[in-house]
C-alpha cells in the first residue's frame, strides 16, 4: 500500500488522547457490528429496535460517532451483549466455618489435647 506523506504528517500532529478516541469510537463500532451479525440481524432490524433511522446506525458503524453512556446501555440491552467492559477490582467474600478449638492439657500425663468449646473461622477469597 502506498503512503501518502502529506496524510502521515497530518496523522503524526494528531494528540494522542484524540487518536485514543478515534480508535475507541472505531472499536465501539466495530463490536456493535459484529453483534449484529452474531445476532442475523439486519441494520435496518437494529435501528428499528433502537428507535433509530437507518442512516444514524450507518454513521454509528462508520466509527466516528462519539456514544453516550445511555446509548451503549440501550444498544447492549438490544444486543443482549454488553458492548463495553469496565475492569472492577474483585469482591472479596467470606465464609465462617465452625471450628474445634483444642486446649493443651499441660500436666496430664501423653499431654492429651481436649475439646473445650467451638470458635469460629473466617476465610477469604476472590473471584
Amino acid at each position: 500500500m502506498k503512503k501518502n506523506p502529506l496524510f502521515e504528517q497530518c496523522v503524526a500532529n494528531v494528540a494522542p488522547e484524540v487518536m485514543e478516541e478515534v480508535n475507541l469510537n472505531i472499536d465501539i463500532a466495530n463490536r456493535i457490528y459484529d453483534l449484529i451479525k452474531a445476532k442475523n440481524m439486519t441494520q435496518h432490524e437494529f435501528a428499528s429496535r433502537m428507535g433509530k433511522r437507518d442512516s444514524e446506525i450507518s454513521r454509528w458503524l462508520t466509527g466516528t460517532h462519539g456514544f453516550t453512556t445511555a446509548t451503549l446501555a440501550k444498544i447492549s440491552a438490544v444486543l443482549g451483549e454488553p458492548i463495553v467492559e469496565v475492569r472492577r477490582e474483585s469482591e472479596t467474600k467470606y465464609i465462617f466455618m465452625s471450628m474445634p478449638s483444642y486446649n493443651n492439657s499441660l500436666g496430664v500425663p501423653g499431654n492429651s489435647y481436649t475439646n473445650s468449646k467451638i470458635n469460629s473461622c473466617v476465610i477469604s477469597y476472590e473471584n
